[in-house]
């Protein structure tokens, strides 16, 4: 979906998206479908799979949509806030469909928790900062400077990866050091103090976003002198209550096909006999499908500090709202969870956690080039 195509050809791609949508969750749970799915061979198991991903990757599309337009008609950060929130309520369906069905997996949270923070802040975010330093850089003259490269608002980078540290060390780390427990997590006391530190440094943190320190996610002003003035003013896009209607039902339909997705990823992973590892993987991919399309489309403008407010923003997101969530599900259905990482995971997450650290606020080519090596030795750590 482009925000800019008419009002009437918009209308009738969106309702044919939902139709679609409502129209596979009522084949799937009102006729014998997704039992035979789940109960058939591994062929018919991974064609349901492959399937139902396409129909949630096009309703992703329509939410991401509409998250572009609110972006545009309410500024920064609402748009981007509105957009992560969604991806959220998607991994929470995920996760707890994928928690009460088939054989318990306790790493299951931390998986997809992971799967999230490498895919954004290596693989997406390289592409984004390869993406929008090349497309600064082919305009400018040679040999490049400083005042040249595509710039982000490095006091707003740098809260952002000061609290997905901060979050993440406690959350994936200290489990494993803890002697609350014999394995990686805490008792009922530290998950209490975890969930109030996620929940409270979360709240504080959107106060003070989208008040006071509102400024420090928006483009820095490198960036919009390059960009220019101009914006294109809100000619063509949809209005707030019309994109908050699609979206909303949209995001609707996606979460309850969810539910059924977490069901075939998890017979799937039995069926191949695959790692556990490798559902976190997959949900975090489903997750992130509308951030990664926004912030994709933000770099390839130049709109650098979106790009990375889409990406922090979802990461923060995760770590913040899944863990609280996790732990609570897990709690109320008697289901194990632990969220310390295994050592090597330890290590690439300290490894990404260095990479991104802003420091003269500015991005190159081989910036994004370092993020895209450490994600392909990640992802090819899950399969071999």
């Amino acid at each position: 979906m482009d925000v800019e195509q008419s009002p009437t050809r918009e209308r009738r791609t969106s309702f044919v998206v939902l139709l679609l949508g409502a129209g596979t969750l009522i084949g799937l749970h009102a006729t014998n479908l997704l039992p035979w799915l789940l109960e058939g061979s591994v062929l018919s198991l991974l064609l349901g799979l492959a399937g139902l991903g396409g129909v949630i990757l096009l309703l992703a599309l329509q939410v991401v949509h509409y998250a572009d337009a609110l972006a545009i008609r309410l500024g920064e950060p609402f748009g981007t806030l509105i957009l992560t929130g969604s991806a959220v309520v998607v991994e929470l369906a995920l996760i707890a469909s994928t928690m009460g069905s088939g054989e318990a997996n306790p790493t299951l949270a931390r998986d997809s928790m992971f799967a999230v923070l490498m895919i954004a802040l290596t693989g997406i975010k390289g592409i984004s900062v390869f993406e929008a330093a090349r497309e600064q850089e082919k305009t400018l003259r040679e040999p490049l400077q400083d005042s040249d490269l595509a710039a982000m608002n490095i006091g707003g980078s740098i809260t952002y990866v000061n609290l997905i540290t901060t979050i993440s060390v406690l959350a994936l780390i200290v489990p494993n050091f803890t002697t609350q427990t014999t394995e990686a997590n805490f008792n009922g006391p530290g998950n209490v103090v975890l969930i109030g530190a996620a929940l409270g440094l979360f709240s504080v943190f959107i106060a003070f976003q989208t008040g006071s320190y509102r400024g420090l996610f928006t483009e820095s002003r490198e960036q919009r002198q390059w960009l220019g003035a101009a914006d294109g003013g809100h000619e063509g896009i949809p209005e707030v209550a019309p994109a908050v209607a699609w979206l909303a039902a949209g995001l609707l339909i996606l979460v309850i096909n969810a539910e059924s997705m977490g069901e075939l990823i998890e017979a799937s992973l039995n069926g191949l006999g695959l790692r556990s590892a490798i559902g976190g993987t997959l949900v975090g991919l489903l997750v992130l499908a509308p951030e990664a399309l926004n912030a994709l489309r933000a770099a390839s403008r130049g709109q650098v500090q979106r790009s990375l407010n889409t990406l922090y923003g979802s990461v923060l997101s995760t770590l913040c709202l899944t863990v609280p969530a996790v732990l609570l599900i897990g709690e109320l259905t008697g289901t194990k969870v632990i969220l310390g990482l295994d050592p090597l995971e330890m290590v690439l997450l300290g490894l990404t956690l260095l990479l991104i650290r802003p420091t003269l606020g500015k991005f190159t080519q081989l910036d994004g080039l370092m993020l895209l090596v450490v994600f392909v030795f990640w992802i090819a750590l899950q399969v071999i």
